[in-house]
């Protein structure tokens, strides 16, 4: 093989094992696991849980991890195209699967009914939503979940609302109808209820468990790249440091 021809192998082979010095993440609002806070004097920044842990993770790994909050959407978007390196927080799902490589779950948390407290709407099956208009945050985990528990119920208007502070806001006033309900992360929905002082919503029943993950994109983190990652959460795991995180914010680990 010519000289030239083995410099350049040898030299694409050495990008391949290096690490990158910068992973950029991208995040939404969704409090209690993230969400922005001001500084005096700053712009909005970025905190919570997951933000706690991954700063944790990358000064292990000694690089640097910018996080921005973003509308879902758009930041779903950036981390699918490799544009942003890292996502959060994401279920497990062939979607999520096919565009990311996932860690561990780290969070477990529950989707729950949420109705006006007149209505006394009581929540024990998918059938009891047939008949009504179901409002949920979306297109999100919370949407996609729900929408394999309407499958095979019929007569039910879903509505898709692009943000979970204003869909609390509309439940309350009334604006899906009588028999209007929606469906949110309890962990979410106990937070903005208590932040915002919602006085006439009761959680009707528990729809299911849900359980969240840190996600490295495919299209810009390669197998070893992200199990460097992933080794020093595993390590963070198990000295405690993550489980510490989540139970100080009032969230249960998934491990």
């Amino acid at each position: 093989m010519p000289t030239r021809w083995i410099a350049i192998v040898v030299g694409l082979a050495l990008m391949g094992n290096c690490q990158a010095d910068e992973l950029r993440f991208v995040t939404e609002d969704f409090p209690p696991f993230s969400y922005a806070t001001t500084a005096t004097g700053t712009e909005d920044r970025a905190a919570g849980p997951f933000v706690e842990i991954i700063a944790a993770v990358c000064a292990r790994l000694r690089i640097d991890c910018p996080v921005q909050l973003l509308p879902w959407r758009r930041a779903l978007a950036l981390a699918e195209d490799g544009e942003a390196q890292g996502i959060f927080t994401v279920i497990r799902s062939p979607d999520r699967e096919r565009a990311f490589h996932l860690t561990r779950m780290l969070v477990t948390s529950r989707y729950g009914v949420y109705a006006r407290s007149a209505s006394r709407f009581v929540f024990h099956r998918p059938e009891d939503l047939a008949g009504r208009s179901v409002a949920v945050y979306g297109p999100s985990g919370t949407s996609f979940v729900l929408g394999q528990h309407l499958a095979e119920v019929g007569d039910v208007t879903l509505i898709l609302e692009a943000d979970n502070r204003r869909l609390l806001r509309m439940l309350e006033a009334g604006r899906f109808g009588e028999q209007g309900v929606a469906v949110v992360n309890q962990d979410v929905a106990w937070h903005l209820i208590d932040q915002e002082g919602h006085s006439d919503i009761h959680e009707a029943g528990e729809l299911q468990p849900v359980s969240y993950a840190i996600g490295l994109s495919r299209a810009a983190v390669g197998e070893a790249e992200f199990e460097r990652f992933n080794d020093a959460l595993e390590a963070l795991i198990a000295d405690g440091s993550v489980a510490a995180i989540l139970r100080r914010h009032g969230l249960e680990p998934a491990f």
